[in-house]
């Protein structure tokens, strides 16, 4: 019996169910029985849940793992398909309020935002139904959430969509003030770095080096240079350190990933 097999050859060969393994010439891709592997046994791509019923783990971290879900659902389309990303508790949970926040604010794409949660929340719930786990899922609180989201979702939008605007205005005044004090402990030297939503980095002087928000380190005379190039503006396309350049400088510097106000320049450009 032929075990080996093209890309293409394999996920069709697995759907038949008529043999009991089979692999690729290179191994990315094999099967035991009613489990499908992408690049090693970490990896179930697929499984058969019943003669007729596949699920398949479409939480794919790389573009060729990216190809061997497009093939493994191709493949079994006949069948009925579950995917991870619609039955898994919290990642269900966290697509349905990510949906839901973009939800409110669109213009031209709510038909599509409203159609995504739809879709993920009937496939949730009836593979809870047909996998017998709505009493053990009870225990997340994930869970418990998506489907208080559910009944508010079908049976009290508008009210739905007054509750998240609260919880995203109160949610984003608590991300305002946590960055203020994280920022205040790292210019105070308290902690060596911070990451934070506002896409902007900060300066601090330590010792003889200027360190950026995201711990980079420059010496205080590589500094000094860089900010006579900005004055000449002959920044752009500078290396910093001989190591990041400088890309733009329009109100803000950007090198690299940082991107760095003119106000915080300034500060550093004041103390130095």
């Amino acid at each position: 019996m032929k075990k080996v097999f093209t890309n293409s050859e394999i996920v069709h060969v697995f759907n038949e169910q008529n043999q009991n393994e089979g692999r690729t010439s290179n191994g990315s891709m094999y099967f035991y029985n009613n489990k499908f592997y992408s690049y090693g046994s970490h990896y179930l791509l697929c499984q058969f849940l019943d003669s007729e019923t596949v699920l398949i783990n479409d939480k794919g971290y790389s573009a060729t793992t990216g190809k061997h879900i497009s093939l493994i659902r191709s493949a079994t389309r006949n069948r009925k398909q579950y995917f991870v990303t619609n039955t898994h508790y919290s990642i269900v949970n966290k697509n349905i309020k990510e949906y839901l926040n973009k939800l409110v604010n669109a213009r031209t794409t709510k038909e599509f935002y409203l159609s995504q949660i739809d879709s993920t929340l009937k496939m949730y719930f009836d593979y809870l139904e047909y996998t017998k786990q709505k009493t053990k899922f009870n225990k997340y609180k994930e869970h418990r959430e998506t489907v208080r989201i559910a009944n508010k979702f079908y049976n009290d939008f508008d009210n739905l969509k007054e509750t998240i605007k609260e919880a995203n205005l109160k949610a984003s005044i608590k991300a305002k003030k946590e960055i203020v004090q994280k920022l205040k402990d790292w210019k105070n030297n308290k902690i060596h770095w911070f990451t934070n939503k506002t896409n902007f980095d900060y300066l601090r002087i330590n010792g003889e080096n200027i360190e950026t928000s995201q711990n980079v380190k420059i010496s205080i005379i590589e500094a000094k240079r860089v900010l006579k190039l900005i004055e000449a503006k002959k920044v752009i396309g500078q290396k910093i350190d001989n190591r990041f350049t400088v890309t733009s400088f329009n109100n803000f510097l950007k090198v690299g990933c940082h991107n760095i106000s003119l106000n915080e320049i300034n500060y550093i450009k004041n103390l130095i």
